[in-house]
């Protein structure tokens, strides 16, 4: 072996014709059907076998599991198609050698709570590839199990994309785009998945509408057509079923109806948001650009509250392209309590936030900190 491959392999034609056949077995109709009530572990398990097992993608897809400790019940370890080892790296393909060798498709199966065991991932992947941890099917002390800095790290890293998706059939809608737009449209950079194992809250949504979790939000479902949403909820990851019980809490606990979004990923419509700004700073003479989360919540005035599992600036990060009241909630939202804000107390931050903006009496506020003994 020469030292020039000690490098990764370049994208090429075929490349994009092994992606494409990725695709079209994701695009399948059992492959669908089996993630509507998955979680996001269970569901990239599957995806993950399916494209190791099928006779069209077998060996053209590197499948790395470096997991730490042993397989979920019913997860089959993964295997290099072309040596029958266990692949718990993907250093190997830095090494690859032959006159037929391109870049394939690249699913790293990990479990970090460290930005080094990230980096070093990311580094072996040669920043192209698309990452799931699952740390957060572990306990831990830390929120989702990753340390603070992770979150932080990922939402500065440009050349990583990060998601936190809340059920299998959002894990498979980013899947399908993370191939399509690293491997089919040669874009640089890597995709990151934070994969939680509950099993799925989130109601199963209409494909058009579950495909816009790659641009970071949409939306779950809105208040009745007789009423306007009083206040507009955004979740993401395993916090959305928090947030859908919230939504449920207000209506049936104090008649206020509300809308609920997905947004798996706060940091992209953040990264999209100043992107569009940048671009109509550099245009002043041409039509202004809309950021799409301006473009999913429009002009309307009713509060949002946005919820994640991290601490409360992950989903901070969207508040500046909010034309409404804005409230961030996250692990640190309660004081002394490391841990992803309740339905209960996402109901009473509702109720302040709309007391602050003199839609309801702030005595509902405090009867549902009583009520929900919070104090």
């Amino acid at each position: 072996m020469t030292l020039e491959h000690l490098r990764p392999a370049a994208a090429t034609q075929q490349t994009r014709l092994v992606a494409a056949i990725c695709l079209e077995k994701l695009t399948a109709e059992n492959v669908g059907h089996a993630c509507l009530a998955a979680s996001p572990y269970r569901a990239i398990q599957a995806f993950a076998r399916t494209l190791e097992r099928d006779v069209m993608t077998e060996g053209k897809v590197w499948v790395v599991n470096a997991s730490q400790g042993t397989s979920a019940p019913g997860v089959q370890p993964t295997r290099d198609a072309g040596t029958g080892t266990r692949n718990i790296s993907a250093w190997p393909l830095w090494f690859r050698d032959g006159p037929g060798r391109f870049e394939v498709p690249l699913l790293y199966l990990l479990r970090s709570e460290s930005v080094a065991g990230l980096r070093a991932a990311i580094f072996e992947a040669a920043e192209h590839g698309i990452l799931c941890n699952d740390a957060e099917a572990t306990s831990s002390r830390w929120p989702k199990s990753v340390q603070p800095a992770v979150p932080l790290w990922l939402a500065s890293s440009l050349n990583c994309i990060p998601y936190d998706p809340a059920s299998g059939q959002e894990t498979l809608a980013i899947l399908r785009s993370a191939l399509q737009t690293l491997y089919i449209d040669n874009e640089p950079g890597c995709f990151y998945m934070a994969l939680h194992a509950d099993d799925s809250e989130v109601p199963i949504s209409a494909q058009t509408d579950v495909q816009d979790a790659y641009k970071g939000m949409y939306r779950i479902n809105a208040a009745s057509r007789s009423r306007s949403p009083a206040i507009r909820l955004l979740g993401a990851g395993k916090a959305l079923g928090t947030v859908i019980r919230a939504a449920g809490l207000l209506q049936t606990d104090w008649n206020i109806p509300s809308e609920v979004w997905s947004c798996p990923s706060y940091t992209r419509l953040a990264r999209e948001g100043y992107a569009v700004e940048h671009w109509n700073t550099l245009h002043p003479l041409s039509p202004k650009k809309t950021p799409y989360i301006q473009a999913c919540l429009g002009s309307e005035q009713s509060p949002v509250l946005a919820v994640t599992g991290y601490e409360r600036h992950i989903a901070s990060q969207i508040g500046g392209f909010v034309c409404a009241r804005f409230v961030a909630m996250g692990a640190d939202s309660d004081r002394g309590v490391s841990r992803s804000p309740t339905a209960q107390w996402i109901v009473a931050t509702a109720l302040k936030t709309l007391g602050d903006e003199g839609t309801l009496s702030m005595r509902h506020a405090e009867q549902a900190l009583k009520r929900y003994a919070l104090i």
